[in-house]
């Protein structure tokens, strides 16, 4: 009876530890016990004791493990089990080789009889070959447990198998498989504990960091730390904490790394967890090398390597190694470089495995090391070496979102890039940085997807979902579960975008004697306004010139911009009273002299006469460039990359365009405008499309597609930046995903031309959408545009482009038409307008 007692507190114990509840799973554990059950029950709940223990203190769990193999008559499945916990112990202890060995016997021991322990034991040996990089072997023993799981109807355990199956997708670089395949499982994890969910959470962050999501990685790890909080497992809590710490280094945040990965080292050190303290203190150490504080941190981080190498743990030594060597090049010995290049021995090589972070952070040592050593082209050659390899990876996504963010991962090897070329003061040593190192999403094909049903029928939810939150909106009174509904739709539509597989092709950089070539035959001019560490600095191109010229701090013409801006939104209001209309029409005049002093005055002496080709940086791309009193009148066309503008211009104009007219609701004067319109080409009287259905259909036939509709940019999700159609949203995403798309297209009375700023002068956004899917040019407003303005300016520019002139000049001469007292539209020309 007394047996039979033990084995049932023990059964209750396991769904105690399955909920999370892991104290009142120990007090029952401990009462078993002292109930001195037989051999055999008493093995069992010391091992489930010992987990249990170990998360306060390993060494006490390894104790317990040692009473239950002590104990008489244990049959093989049992020693088995003792032997998979002691694997499982010495694994979350960072004893990966001692993990080995006792996972190796476990295997040894255990037979399909007992599936779920069996599967168990596999899928941590699995674990183990991850962390020293034996991803074949990995991937073996993953693929048996997803099997043997399935075979036995063990559906979670299945889960598990297919989610790590996920992860060696990431390591091999398939980072929109990892996500599918981590995704495709998220329901089965989350759902059991707070334990599994954690773990989803906890992965799914490793693959959104490859991606360059550093954000969503960051609320990922957030959320993985409260759930393990919630469980008690304060172990896991303090790894959640130390990835947010290793996250915080990649993204340069020197004091969050260093107070994150302290408090992680406080908790791992009251557990007696030395090998997750070394790695905290690894991150410390790196953290302050960052910011700086680089004293004695050689020799610190040295001793770490050694100690982290006697463990079996090389790939870690290796980066402890190389923040050693980071740390001795901030030296001013003489000997400083020397003693750099023998501490980062052994470690400057990438292997198997490796992310895309570490392996541009070899490079970037590399690059350092040879800086160092006087070698200034070999230190560019290693950055160049870097930034192709992070193309390439960005090429493995299809997504436009993961493209864009993918730059983040370049932002220090860019930085070094390009301020080494401006040092030099060579115009093509900067054009050929400033194209190879910004925006490199611009220089990847399109990738059209396949046909994604469910998506359809979420997008068709969150469109009529939108619409009742705007009508709520307007009324004043907002349903918080309707506004809560609609994000989840978003961050599904967004998340399932992720799985769609690259192009896995790129675009090199043009030369600077081709832009040349097509910059003499125009007349033309390119001017690209660089920002670099809070300086603002201009490459002047012409056919016959070429010079880099530094205009002072950034942030005055940033601030110019953000004004300006501002003003124009207010302007765009057709009530606005009289007094403060004039007030702030003054103000915006102010505004862009100023603007005209900043970026435009100090080059006029080096422009040519024709048009212009602007590729500023992303805190620049969203300013009203045509209303600048210098360049008003003038073609002006603002790139991303100007090798996307030359794989563009090169492509033939329509003859005889097909013309296609759209209107939203709200707009007062769109009748008139598109009536307008269809007198200019010539149009047959018909309904005007006015439906998401509509607009798509026609941005997939038309050649030339012009909407006069409101739109909104959303800055916190710039690919659901959308347009207002009758039936609801008309969303960037959307479009970016059609099959074609118009040469050129116009979207005269909305702020759609802005784009939200990423890390690498990437920008993301409606216009950016529209380009990237394969239109050619795009008109549209960087602040609110007066439905009264737009209604002149529309049929000027659809004239001229009727005459045969280029978008860009047909914008410029419909702008140039207004009167001066007139308020300026805040029109520009995106991507190859001339």
């Amino acid at each position: 009876m007394a047996a039979a007692t033990a084995v049932e507190l023990h059964r209750r114990a396991q769904q105690e530890t399955e909920r999370g509840r892991h104290a009142v799973a120990r007090r029952l554990l401990h009462r078993a016990l002292g109930l001195n059950p037989d051999p055999v029950s008493r093995a069992r709940i010391l091992i489930t004791l010992a987990y249990q223990e170990a998360d306060r203190m390993p060494a006490t769990g390894l104790d317990l493990l040692d009473q239950a193999e002590a104990l008489p008559d244990l049959p093989p499945q049992l020693q088995g089990l003792v032997a998979s916990q002691r694997g499982l112990l010495h694994l979350r202890a960072g004893m990966v080789n001692e993990a080995s060995v006792s996972f190796d016997r476990a295997a040894s021991l255990l037979d399909d009889s007992t599936p779920e322990i069996l599967g168990r034991n596999l899928l941590n040996r699995g674990l183990v070959h991850t962390r020293c990089g034996r991803h074949r072997a990995a991937r073996a023993d993953y693929a048996r447990c997803a099997e043997l799981a399935r075979r036995h109807g063990l559906v979670l355990l299945a889960a598990k198998a297919a989610h790590n199956l996920g992860y060696l997708y990431l390591l091999s670089g398939d980072v929109p498989a990892a996500l599918r395949a981590m995704d495709d499982v998220a329901s089965v994890l989350s759902t059991q504990s707070a334990a599994h969910a954690a773990v989803y959470h906890t992965d799914r962050a490793q693959v959104l960091l490859a991606a360059g999501l550093f954000g969503e990685a960051d609320e990922d790890l957030a959320r993985s730390a409260e759930l393990y909080q919630a469980a008690d497992l304060r172990h896991d809590q303090a790894v959640t904490e130390l990835e947010r710490a290793q996250l915080a280094l990649r993204e340069e945040r020197w004091t969050d790394a260093d107070k994150l990965a302290v408090r992680a080292r406080r908790r791992f050190a009251k557990r007696g967890a030395a090998y997750w303290e070394m790695l905290s203190s690894h991150v410390v150490l790196a953290a302050g090398v960052g910011a700086g504080k680089h004293q004695g941190v050689a020799s610190q981080a040295t001793q770490l390597a050694a100690r982290l190498a006697a463990i079996g743990l090389v790939d870690d030594a290796r980066a402890a190694r190389r923040t050693a060597a980071f740390a001795a090049l901030e030296d001013t010995s003489p000997d400083a470089v020397a003693r750099a290049e023998e501490l980062a021995a052994g470690a400057m090589r990438a292997r198997r495995g490796d992310s895309i972070a570490t392996r541009l952070h070899l490079r970037r040592l590399r690059a350092a090391l040879a800086h160092a050593r006087g070698d200034a082209a070999r230190a560019q050659r290693e950055r160049v070496v870097a930034l192709n390899e992070l193309h390439r990876h960005q090429a493995s996504f299809g997504s436009l979102d993961l493209q864009t963010a993918t730059g983040g991962h370049a932002r220090r090897l860019a930085r070094d890039g390009l301020t080494w070329a401006l040092r030099t003061g060579r115009p093509a040593a900067v054009f050929a940085w400033a194209e190879r190192a910004r925006a490199l999403s611009a220089r990847l094909p399109t990738v059209h997807p396949p046909a994604d049903e469910r998506a359809a029928v979420l997008l068709e939810e969150l469109r009529h979902a939108r619409r009742e939150l705007r009508m709520q909106v307007q009324s004043g009174r907002v349903d918080p579960d309707l506004r809560s509904r609609c994000t989840e739709l978003e961050q599904d539509i967004r998340r399932r975008s992720w799985y769609l597989p690259g192009p896995m092709q790129t675009i090199a950089p043009a030369p600077l004697s081709r832009v040349r070539e097509h910059l003499a035959s125009a007349s033309a001019t390119l001017v690209a306004h660089l920002i670099i560490g809070g300086r603002l600095f201009a490459l002047i191109v012409t056919a016959r010139r070429q010079e880099v010229r530094d205009l002072g701090p950034a942030e005055p013409a940033v601030e110019a911009g953000r004004r300006l801006r501002s003003d124009l939104d207010m302007l765009a209001l057709e009530a606005l009273p009289g007094p403060l209309r004039e007030t702030i029409r003054a103000a915006s005049r102010s505004a862009l002299r100023r603007l005209d002093e900043l970026l435009w005055q100090p080059l006029q002496d080096v422009v040519a006469d024709g048009p212009l080709l602007l590729a500023p940086s992303a805190g620049l791309v969203t300013t009203p460039w045509p209303l600048i009193p210098t360049i008003r009148g003038r073609a002006v066309a603002v790139v991303a990359s100007v090798t996307g503008w030359l794989a563009h211009r090169g492509q033939t104009p329509v003859e005889n365009p097909t013309v296609a007219l759209a209107a939203g609701p709200e707009i007062d004067r769109a009748a008139d405008e598109l009536r307008l319109l269809r007198l200019v080409w010539s149009l047959p009287a018909t309904k005007e499309l006015s439906t998401t259905a509509d607009v798509r259909a026609a941005a997939i036939n038309a050649d030339i597609l012009h909407v006069a509709a409101h739109g909104t940019h959303e800055p916190d999700n710039p690919l659901f930046s959308h347009l207002h159609l009758a039936d609801g949203p008309l969303f960037g995403y959307e479009l970016e995903q059609l099959p074609r798309l118009p040469a050129h297209v116009v979207l005269s009375a909305c702020e759609l031309g802005l784009a939200g700023a990423r890390a690498g002068d990437e920008t993301l956004g409606m216009t950016v959408a529209l380009l990237h899917g394969g239109a050619r040019s795009v008109v549209a407003g960087v602040a609110q545009v007066s439905d009264r303005i737009a209604c002149r300016v529309a049929p000027a520019h659809h004239a001229a482009l009727r005459r045969r002139l280029s978008p860009a000049a047909a914008l410029a001469g419909a702008i140039a038409m207004l009167d001066r007292e007139d308020d300026p539209p805040p029109l520009v020309c995106f991507g190859a307008g001339w």
